[in-house]
């Protein structure tokens, strides 16, 4: 016959409960338990835990199916947070007042598994009379503490309550190997964490925008700086297929389908904020254990560096326009100016047929050329003009004194809004100049109107210390292929301009320090002219 000798921590334990005044044959009511207000928050803070513990719990069941038993999980502190399994012996503790939420001590209820195991931190088993209350002689309890291993800290206990009929020393064994793996899936699900966060910074980072895909094209991964970028898209792009991407999915494809490697791969859009932008593409096959299972794309950002290119080109561009400007005015403003004078003296010497032929053609004609040449030489060589300090709302008025005019004319509905903190902004400028530039987008929105009644809307804002003129119209809108050649000398899309006018107004505006982009969809076109604000000197 075997005998089981009790535990010298059972036998303290039971001592510790006579001397505090327990009565054995008392039931063993907590006297303490959670509200169902923080109950609720306990088990949402413990939602990971649970769901593992939850999963090795009714593999546990699943395995004993059959038996009388119920599994109970604790906090670090003792409180109850779920039962599993037998209903009949969770109807009879309820009657003993024991539910979730209940506080195990030693104190309160008396000797109880679930706070010798948090005090000895081992597996322990309280069989029978091993209770101090007798209404639980009847159950055998096993427990098993775990914890976090990364920070060795008590995270809570499970336990095992059956008949004492029932009672089984593998019950211990199999809880604490359940204790254990719950310790290592947990460290594992704690390590990925880590892991993620580092892998979110890494991604966040870098300057390149980050595609993961699948085998099957789906965005499994993706940084802030590649939902930024994103073509056409607005939101989240994970979980998308980036085979419907009208940019990339051919190469993704071509990636995943037949193993295709991409390197510096330039392309040029418009990203999801309506901006133009250049990168270059990187994209290769992800294998593992010599299987494929997606894709991985890399986005490196040159819009500056492509933004410097093309100045350097323009730059080029105009020195050698200044060295063709410079042959030509010679060359052919001298005999263009000798014609016209002679048609002039002609003119009176001719008949009535001949000399309207010579005002209303042939000399306009000439003074067409003349003014072809005279804006050629205009974007090749600095302007030399007279700037004077002006105020935005001076400025605005003294070209809306102009533009009002042509707005009557072509019943045009222009509007004019000056942010009240630009009103006396100064800013450094001829004011002829600036009404070039103006006049010169006027008649551009003119050539792109529509059915629907032109409107044309005159803006400032101060941005960053600087004077924004945001000058935009509810045309056609400007195609994107064409969008990028506008400011081009003698880009034009129309058979009668020259292309040097948009080309004219932004040299003037960089002559004045400043800057003049344009965007565009089909809802119309807005050019941004952005110049510093003129701090007068102390004296």
């Amino acid at each position: 016959m075997n005998i089981q000798v009790e535990p010298d921590y059972i036998t303290q334990s039971k001592k510790l409960c006579k001397a505090a005044g327990m009565d054995p044959n008392a039931p063993p009511n907590p006297k303490r338990s959670m509200s169902k207000e923080d109950l609720n928050v306990k088990r949402k803070e413990f939602q990971e835990i649970l769901s593992v513990v939850t999963i090795f719990s009714n593999k546990l069941l699943d395995f004993l199916k059959g038996n009388p038993i119920l599994i109970v999980v604790s906090d670090a502190n003792g409180y109850l947070l779920e039962m599993y399994g037998d209903d009949s012996i969770q109807s009879t503790i309820r009657t003993l007042g024991i539910r979730i939420g209940s506080l195990f001590t030693q104190e309160d209820p008396g000797t109880n598994v679930i706070s010798l195991a948090l005090q000895q931190r081992h597996p322990v088993q309280v069989i029978g009379a091993n209770h101090f209350h007798k209404a639980l002689h009847g159950i055998a309890c096993y427990g098993a503490a775990f914890c976090c291993r990364d920070e060795n800290s008590l995270l809570g206990t499970i336990n095992i309550m059956t008949p004492i009929t029932h009672q089984d020393p593998m019950l211990l064994t199999m809880l604490s190997q359940i204790a254990e793996t719950i310790e290592r899936e947990l460290q594992l699900r704690n390590q990925n964490k880590k892991l993620n966060i580092m892998n979110q910074i890494m991604l966040n980072r870098t300057k390149s925008g980050i595609i993961i895909t699948d085998i099957d094209g789906t965005i499994i991964e993706a940084n802030e700086l590649a939902q930024e970028v994103y073509p056409h898209h607005q939101g989240a792009i994970i979980g998308e297929n980036i085979f419907d991407s009208d940019i990339f999915g051919n190469y993704f494809s071509q990636v995943l389908h037949h193993h295709k490697v991409y390197e510096n791969k330039e392309f040029k859009f418009t990203n999801s904020q309506g901006q133009p932008f250049v990168c270059l593409l990187d994209a290769q096959p992800i294998f593992e254990d010599k299987k494929m299972i997606g894709s991985f794309g890399r986005f490196r950002d040159i819009t500056d560096r492509y933004r410097m290119e093309e100045k350097m080109r323009e730059a080029e561009k105009e020195a050698l326009l200044g060295r063709i400007a410079a042959g030509i005015a010679h060359e052919v403003r001298n005999p263009l100016t000798t014609v016209r004078g002679f048609l002039q003296y002609l003119e009176k010497d001719v008949d009535d047929h001949m000399s309207e032929l010579f005002s209303k053609l042939l000399i306009p004609e000439i003074d067409r050329a003349n003014k072809i040449i005279s804006d050629f030489l205009s974007i090749s060589k600095p302007s030399f003009k007279e700037f004077e300090s002006i105020r935005v709302e001076s400025l605005l008025e003294y070209m809306w004194h102009f533009l009002k005019s042509e707005a009557l004319l072509y019943n045009i509905d222009v509007q004019v809004e000056i942010e009240p903190r630009t009103k006396d902004v100064p800013i450094l400028c001829n004011r002829d100049e600036m009404l070039q530039v103006f006049i010169n987008l006027f008649q551009n929105s003119l050539q792109a109107k529509h059915s629907q009644p032109l409107q044309i809307m005159l803006a400032t804002k101060l941005v960053n210390g600087e004077v924004h003129f945001v000058f935009s119209d509810n045309g056609n809108g400007i195609p994107a292929e064409v969008l990028e050649h506008i400011f081009e000398p003698f880009f034009s899309t129309k058979d009668e301009g020259t292309g040097l006018g948009l080309s004219v107004s932004r040299k003037i505006i960089e002559n004045h320090n400043g800057t003049m982009e344009a965007n565009s969809n089909p809802n119309g076109t807005s050019f941004v002219i952005v110049l510093p604000i003129h701090h007068q000197p102390e004296n």
